[in-house]
């Protein structure tokens, strides 16, 4: 009588378990991600911003485009950092997801700049 090793006895125990699997194929799964890349577009805001309105968001054309990346844009004066560059919206189907980004002064506020958010998106 043969004596086999437990890592025999586990890879035949696998074989056997894969074989009992047998059955009908299921359904199809759901398409995969998007994969038209001409679908893809961005959308940029400019602003000129003061020491009253120091935010900048920009916005998908449509609430049923999907958010893909956004970013901030802009050479922010000394005076000012960029605090915030972050999503908006974009787990609520019921408004168009957006871009934000936020100014903040840690010296004197210049009297005006100009700031820019930037969203891509795809189109459904």
């Amino acid at each position: 009588m043969a004596i086999q090793s437990a890592s025999s006895v586990a890879a035949l125990s696998a074989v056997v378990a894969l074989l009992a699997c047998g059955g009908s194929t299921g359904p199809q799964g759901p398409a995969g991600p998007p994969a038209d890349r001409t679908k893809l577009y961005c959308n940029v805001v400019g602003q000129t911003l003061d020491d009253t309105h120091l935010t900048v968001t920009a916005y998908c054309n449509s609430k049923a485009d999907l958010p893909w990346t956004g970013d901030c844009g802009g050479q922010g004066p000394q005076g000012l950092y960029l605090e915030a560059s972050q999503p908006v919206s974009w787990n609520d189907g019921t408004t168009p997801a957006g871009w934000q980004c936020n100014w903040v002064p840690y010296n004197a506020v210049p009297p005006s700049f100009t700031g820019s958010a930037e969203i891509c998106c795809y189109k459904m």
